[in-house]
């Protein structure tokens, strides 16, 4: 099973910003993993996918975010968090990949030729620059939060969640993967012995 994917990612991977709240999260469990009836887990910590450079405090910013989300819910959720891999029942980790498309803007030129005269043989010329179709960057990332088996080291839980946008700040792409973060962690099955 192959359980890591692979991203094709750039730079400004979390350039990403959207103003939907909530997500539908890809998530996969293994039956006989039995999450539920685990108690501790350990936070590995995790990648981004990106062939680019990406800003060492961003990253570690980010990472640190991720952590506090992910954590805290599954802390909510009745599981225990312990400082060794060693004394724990699940390895906690996350992945985030991105990739950016250029695709032609919708919006419309101002004082672009018509159709009927762009299709004119007799009016076949090169458009001016300011009538050229402008292009717009769409980014798409996705968050993945991983939880193995301490033991054998499979993968016993898995959820996905994966955002396209097309505008946005390094500080609100921050909070995008925050929230999407915190989607994926509220889709873990709860620990048999929590309070609800």
């Amino acid at each position: 099973m192959i359980r890591r994917m692979a991203f094709v990612g750039v730079g400004a991977l979390v350039l990403l910003v959207g103003c939907a709240t909530h997500w539908d999260v890809d998530s996969f469990e293994d039956p006989a993993g039995n999450v539920a009836g685990r108690q501790t887990f350990f936070w590995k910590g995790g990648d981004f996918g990106s062939p680019g450079s990406l800003d060492p405090v961003m990253v570690a910013s980010t990472a640190s975010q991720l952590r506090g989300t992910v954590t805290a819910e599954l802390s909510r959720k009745g599981y225990s968090e312990v400082d060794s891999a060693a004394s724990a029942d699940m390895i906690v980790s996350f992945q985030v990949a991105g990739s950016q498309k250029f695709v032609l803007s919708d919006e419309k030129r101002i004082g672009a030729p018509s159709a009927t005269t762009v299709l004119s043989p007799s009016e076949m010329q090169p458009p001016p620059a300011s009538s050229v179709p402008r292009e717009m960057r769409v980014r798409e990332g996705s968050v993945l939060v991983f939880i193995d088996d301490r033991a054998s080291g499979r993968l016993i839980w898995r959820g996905t969640v994966t955002a396209e946008t097309r505008r946005g700040s390094t500080e609100q792409g921050v909070h995008l993967l925050t929230q999407m973060a915190h989607e994926i962690a509220k889709e873990v099955p709860a620990h048999v012995g929590a309070q609800k």
